[in-house]
């Protein structure tokens, strides 16, 4: 399970199933990724309309890397308790949820490169539509 923290408490955004992430919507899950191991890691793959991009990965020790706007850097890590911290190069340190069950590493990699993002981005949407 992913869990996002927001200033009203915790809310269950979304899972991982196997190698497959998931976006929990209306009791349901909606497939939008998944995730492939190599031998540095777990890469992290989103679906798009047509294909897959991949976002960036997530390295043994839990350290989550972009390949998008922060191209080589880090954007967290994932603490042994399940705590998902942003912060890095660019951002200051900030708990932005928790992972819990078997694909801890998959699951804090997803909240970083997927959920944060896109949520980050319908905020900045609806600041400019006012």
């Amino acid at each position: 399970m992913i869990y996002r923290n927001r200033s009203s408490g915790e809310d269950a955004v979304g899972y991982v199933c196997g190698e497959e992430i998931f976006r929990s919507r209306w009791g349901t899950g909606v497939k939008i990724g998944r995730s492939e191991q190599d031998e540095a890691g777990w890469r992290i793959l989103r679906s798009t309309r047509f294909d897959e991009k991949e976002l960036g990965r997530i390295t043994p020790d839990g350290v989550i890397h972009s390949h998008g706007l922060f191209q080589g850097g880090s954007l967290g890590w994932l603490e042994p308790d399940g705590t998902v911290i942003q912060g890095g190069f660019i951002f200051s340190e900030e708990d932005v949820g928790r992972v819990d069950g078997p694909q801890l590493q998959i699951a804090a990699a997803a909240l970083l490169l997927i959920f944060v993002p896109e949520e980050d981005e319908g905020s900045r949407e609806m600041v400019r539509r006012g």
